[in-house]
């Protein structure tokens, strides 16, 4: 479990470092734009100190950017620390690998590594920069037993997997984790078959057998050979995002939150009112037919329901697809995560951003569109960078919540607990209850938080676990490779409480319960069955 970097030798006397480092190779989609420059030498760690430092020891910050995992870097104008340092921490982004270089695995790689594993190297720079800080951040005024992780979007994601990887135990206190993505879906594997998605390590095969030459390539070259798959929403095409390998992400990160097997820490999470909004005007399917064979493809086995839910009365897609998106990535997420936390009994608090934002960049698709508080717009709230074009038109409401937001951020950052003086009282999240605060134009305490969406269909997981007995299950063959998803849907389900998550039936074979949509009704219309012993191995793996 140990991560290997190469030394470089310091150059002589004092080396100058008062500019941002370049950025990781990247995409050149819209959001890479306005970097036309970037480098391999990348690997660098940005941070604002308060001055003068106190005395004490201060909270640390590390900000994890976004991007969809191929694409920013940690210099981005939303996330400058200086309005947060100025409030008594210190404040750490840096960039990490990103796309075919991040998230690249091949055989013989993972012959060559100690763990015996490849793929997952931008989660290990993020874990490098996290040891980075443990071991350096005293030596600026911070305190390396106060660190919280957070970011938003892939930022976000990132904040969970490493909660749930071992490589990053003992490195951080806390976590604020902001429009986390698709953490309760399906990952893909380094050497299986999974959902539908080739081996990861096959993907690799498939850009070129020969690691020496592709070492050989040069970097543009082999970015562009790569077909960045970079419509993460809708597309079925090859992308580079981290994957379960056995070492980093040793299992599905839903797995290790539900059976326990994350980080105790505090957890602040949430998402914005209409994550899907933007997504939404990217979407390439144009008509009702293909919607719903679109639907059909991600959710086998649950057509009728899925459609019955996120098909539009009319031509027009856009309402459904965005709210597609919201539940399904998004917001889904965020609750079943924080049920999975709260039932460890460790503090969590989750929150909804409603703010609508006062102005979106001119974005041709989105002309007589209500983008609402799309993805990751808390972002500029919680940091207080009310960056071009939204500096000219944010009003006194909009900078009053940014200081109640920065707040009770900052007061989660020192303690764990958001709760501040000027918030209404911020409840610990507890699935009975189904509590969240509401950051919008009023702040308050909301319950059942998209409840009706994401109770409308369940996760097919979730259905399992609240049967009573034992498991029986069958193969069903779905086309994987062209749906998504390659299932083992249950047969029948009689007294399941037998078999915890993750049972290995007697074949060997692994139960697989991807995000996918299987409602209540469709479960306890199986056909039923008396309870064999011999059925399954309840030993967890």
């Amino acid at each position: 479990g140990v991560i290997e970097i190469p030394e470089r030798e310091w150059p002589p006397g004092v080396r100058e470092a008062t500019t941002f480092g370049m950025a990781c190779p990247q995409s050149s989609s819209a959001l890479a734009r306005g970097r036309p420059q970037w480098s391999e030498d990348c690997l660098t760690i940005n941070l604002w100190v308060p001055r003068p430092t106190p005395s004490a020891p201060l909270p640390v910050l590390v900000v994890i950017h976004g991007g969809g995992f191929f694409v920013n870097a940690g210099d981005g104008a939303i996330l400058d620390g200086t309005n947060l340092a100025k409030r008594g921490i210190i404040v750490v982004t840096f960039n990490y690998r990103l796309g075919v270089f991040g998230f690249f695995a091949h055989p013989t790689l993972s012959k060559e590594s100690a763990t015996h594993v490849s793929g997952n190297y931008g989660l290990m720079d993020q874990i490098a920069a996290l040891h980075w800080v443990h071991d350096n951040i005293s030596a600026f005024g911070g305190d390396p037993r106060n660190v919280t992780i957070t970011g938003g979007s892939a930022g976000g994601s990132s904040v969970l997997y490493l909660m749930v990887s071992p490589l990053a135990k003992g490195l951080f206190a806390r976590g604020i984790a902001e429009s986390a993505a698709s953490v309760y879906g399906p990952l893909g594997h380094r050497t299986e078959r999974r959902y539908g998605i080739e081996p990861r390590e096959a993907q690799g095969l498939q850009l070129g057998d020969d690691i020496a030459a592709l070492r050989a390539m040069p970097a543009r070259e082999l970015k562009e050979r790569a077909a960045l798959e970079t419509n993460v929403a809708f597309g079925d095409g090859p992308n580079y995002w981290p994957m379960v390998d056995g070492a980093v992400l040793p299992d599905e990160p839903w797995a290790l939150f539900d059976s326990g097997k994350f980080a105790r820490v505090p957890l602040l999470i949430g998402t914005a009112a209409d994550e899907g909004t933007i997504f939404a005007l990217g979407n390439p399917i144009k008509t009702r037919d293909a919607w719903a064979n679109h639907l059909a493809r991600r959710h086998p086995g649950a057509e009728s329901e899925v459609q019955a839910a996120y098909m539009p009365a009319d031509s027009d897609l856009f309402p459904v697809v965005a709210r597609w998106v919201n539940d399904w990535t998004f917001h889904g997420t965020a609750r079943a995560v924080a049920r999975a936390v709260a039932a460890r009994d460790v503090p969590v608090f989750l929150f909804n951003f409603s703010r609508a934002l006062p102005y979106h960049p001119p974005i041709e698709a989105a002309r007589g569109r209500n983008l609402g508080a799309s993805h990751s717009s808390e972002t500029m709230y919680t940091f207080g960078n009310f960056v071009p074009p939204f500096a000219t038109v944010v009003n006194d409401t909009d900078r009053a919540l940014s200081t109640t937001m920065m707040n009770a951020w900052l007061q989660s950052i020192r303690t764990g607990d958001p709760n501040v003086v000027g918030l209404p009282r911020w409840p610990r999240y507890a699935k009975s209850s189904d509590q969240h605060m509401d950051f919008g134009d009023e702040i308050r305490v909301g319950t059942g938080l998209h409840s009706a969406s994401l109770d409308a269909v369940r996760w097919a997981r979730e259905c399992v676990e609240r049967g009573a007995g034992e498991l029986l299950v069958t193969s069903i063959d779905r086309d994987g490779a062209r749906t998504g998803y390659d299932l083992e849907l249950t047969a029948t389900i009689a007294d399941v409480v037998d078999v915890p998550v993750g049972a290995r039936p007697s074949s060997g074979r692994r139960l697989q319960y991807p995000c996918v949509a299987i409602s209540s009704a469709m479960v306890s219309s199986l056909p039923r069955t008396r309870k064999s012993a011999a059925t399954t191995d309840p030993s967890p793996h």
